[in-house]
């Protein structure tokens, strides 16, 4: 049974995550939920094998030869909202449900850095969430959040094709292909689309050879790869499996939230049903980041899991309302919850046994002047909030 060890020390909590060896039975058991009546903050401690500098290109790697595709420039990240069309949310009625079992074809043995827990505290069972659309709102006491605060830089993994015979890559601006262990083996020109295949002893791009395992870095903060039919942060792995691929961004998480707000829930809701959005969705890709789909990666960008489309889906307020409530997750007696929600109060019935929240449901209590504390009390009674700090 895994366990969670917590010391408290000057009003936080430390909690650690056990070893990878722990995912396994957390995928059959409730997701122990963290309990903090006073919303104390949760030091959750990101252990990571140490990571390769991002590798600059070197003068004697070899440019991939220049494609025939040419690749649409990234359009600007924070494009204004579309004109309101209704109070609904954007996701679809398709309930969200756990991840596949893991495919039997080859996978590393560590990629990113894996989150390590402590077993020393039985998992706990959730509340019931049941929504109470009728009920009075619960009153909170504010979380509160230091001025100084930056929420820990922690990585998610993010199938976005699978099973696919052939992506086009390309990128925005200075980017390198490294294989696993971060070494570079190729540069790549900027906006120039690169047709991927798996070959017979790998992947094939271009005219190039590559093992079958391989990343593409943008060797800039502000670095963009494009993928198919969208421009994503942070890195892409592609992994060659037999004659398909499998094509996964290694994003930040805050960052991966701006797009998922806004392929959640309609850009131009109220900012508060927006931020309860956003601390819901960090919380469920926190769970799978501790109860991972498989060793490549933690979760799909689909209806699945939480939809995610890259930079495509951000906005000013999808960026305001996760910036608004950095590090903020849903918790309750020593774990995180597992923030179910769906487009209504049917939906989350009929899915989610009445556990989670109406997006439709926030969108029309914060209209009525609730604040997202509030929205988050309604549809996650006995759930307080905690913010995510990282231990040196």
């Amino acid at each position: 049974m895994v366990k969670l060890d917590k010391k408290i020390k000057d009003g936080v909590i430390k909690v650690k995550f056990a070893a990878s060896t722990y995912f396994s039975l957390l995928r059959h058991c409730a997701v122990p939920l963290l309990s903090i009546a006073t919303f104390t903050p949760i030091l959750l401690t990101y252990l990571a094998k140490e990571k390769p500098e991002t590798p600059q290109p070197q003068a004697n790697l070899e440019t991939a030869a220049s494609p025939a595709p040419i690749i649409p420039s990234p359009i600007a990240p924070l494009t204004a909202p579309s004109p309101k069309l209704s109070p609904s949310p954007q996701s679809s009625a398709i309930p969200k449900s756990a991840p596949s079992p893991q495919s039997s074809l080859s996978a590393p043995k560590k990629i990113a850095p894996s989150v390590q827990t402590s077993p020393n505290t039985s998992p706990n069972t959730a509340p019931n969430t049941a929504p109470a659309a009728a009920a009075k709102p619960v009153t909170r006491q504010p979380l509160v959040v230091p001025a100084n605060y930056t929420p820990p830089a922690i990585e998610i993994r993010v199938a976005i094709k699978r099973d696919v015979a052939s992506v086009l890559i390309g990128v925005n601006g200075p980017a390198v292909i490294t294989d696993r262990q971060g070494r570079g083996l190729k540069t790549i020109a900027t906006n120039e689309g690169l047709p991927v295949i798996p070959g017979a002893n790998g992947l094939k791009m271009g005219d190039l050879s590559l093992p079958e395992v391989i990343f593409v870095q943008p060797t800039s903060a502000d670095g963009l790869v494009y993928v198919d039919d969208g421009w994503y942060r942070g890195k892409v792995l592609l992994v060659a499996q037999g004659d398909r691929l499998l094509v996964v961004n290694h994003v930040n998480l805050e960052a991966y939230l701006y797009s998922v707000v806004g392929s959640e829930m309609h850009s131009t809701a109220p900012m508060h049903a927006l931020k309860a959005q956003a601390i819901a969705a960090r919380s469920y890709a926190l769970v799978h980041m501790i109860r991972p789909a498989n060793a490549w990666f933690h979760l799909g960008n689909s209806q699945r899991w939480q939809v995610y489309k890259g930079i495509r889906s951000e906005y000013q307020s999808t960026h305001q309302a996760v910036n608004a409530t950095a590090g903020q997750i849903l918790s309750y007696k020593g774990g995180v919850v597992e923030s179910l929600y769906a487009a209504t109060d049917e939906i989350v019935a009929w899915a989610h046994g009445g556990r989670g929240m109406s997006q439709t449901g926030a969108y029309k209590l914060a209209e009525k002047g609730l604040d997202y504390q509030q929205i988050l009390g309604n549809y996650y009674p006995g759930v307080g909030l905690a913010r995510l700090v990282l231990q040196n």
